[in-house]
């Protein structure tokens, strides 16, 4: 019961911050202006092996390979019999992509005007690859968390997880193809939908806590 207090005031305060944060993109504010301007101006220095790095890290969250995974991940969870796993995966994954690509055609933020080293189409805000990969990533987390019982595979998954979700979103900046302020937003929404799927799931009809441990 304290968890579930806690993921619902987490997810209360996570759907504040994106209000506020997608109404200070779309408004343009000064305070984003300068976030992103400074961001960038951290990130945006490049060689050619910084290049071919976060290019090739950025390809963790290209929608053929967020498909791909996904597909993969539910199979292999539903062929162990962790279905509530397998449509937890799924769900988050499905959710997020349709929320980004909804609030990108009605926020309509352009992409940077420096140069792009990988292409990307359409709007910028928020950065479909960074929340992608929080929604796959983080979900895959839970569940390996909730599998696993060895401590030493836990630590070793969350650092995996959580470094590659943070290098894709370092790459969006660094290759030039989205803002700052798109990657929060992309993390925000993306947080926002795993803490209600996760409260979700703990209803005792649905819960994803009866995973059979390994």
């Amino acid at each position: 019961m304290k968890i579930s207090k806690f993921v619902l005031f987490s997810n209360i305060l996570l759907i504040i911050c994106f209000t506020i944060w997608s109404f200070s993109v779309a408004t343009k504010s000064h305070f984003i202006s300068l976030f992103d301007k400074f961001v960038i101006n951290q990130v945006y220095h490049h060689n050619s092996f910084s290049l071919w790095f976060f290019r090739f890290m950025t390809s963790f969250g290209n929608t053929n390979t967020i498909i791909v995974l996904t597909i993969i991940s539910v199979i292999v969870l539903s062929v162990s019999r962790n279905f509530s796993a397998a449509f937890f995966v799924a769900l988050n994954q499905i959710i997020v992509s349709w929320l980004n690509h909804t609030i990108k055609v009605n926020i309509r933020r352009p992409r940077p005007l420096h140069h792009h080293y990988v292409y990307a189409g359409g709007y910028s805000f928020p950065s479909g690859h960074s929340a992608s990969s929080f929604a796959l990533y983080i979900s895959l987390l839970i569940v390996a968390l909730l599998i696993f019982k060895k401590l030493s595979v836990k630590v070793i998954a969350s650092i995996v997880a959580i470094t590659i979700v943070l290098l894709v979103g370092y790459s969006r900046i660094f290759l030039g193809v989205h803002y700052p302020s798109d990657v929060v937003g992309g993390y925000l929404l993306a947080s926002i939908i795993i803490t209600f799927t996760t409260l979700l799931f703990r209803t005792k009809n649905f819960l994803i806590l009866k995973l059979k441990g390994v």
